[in-house]
């Protein structure tokens, strides 16, 4: 995941989130608008737990972190 220090141990993987179905849209905002995708939203953990929570996904801490 960009914009991450390293000593984050954050991971990030697109592949269960597009099996999960998750819109492209839910991070990258108006994709059809952009010549390379953006990131529009503030990954921050708060923001990814929320997601994680409200669709009940895994949010153990080794889903993210490593």
């Amino acid at each position: 995941v960009y914009g991450y220090p390293r000593e984050s141990h954050v991971r990030f993987n697109h592949a269960p989130h597009l099996r999960a179905e998750v819109d492209c849209a839910t991070c990258h905002g108006d994709i059809a608008k952009q010549t390379v995708a953006e990131r529009n939203v503030d990954l921050t953990m708060g923001f990814c737990v929320g997601c994680h929570k409200s669709r009940n996904a895994p949010n153990e801490c080794i889903t993210c972190h490593f």
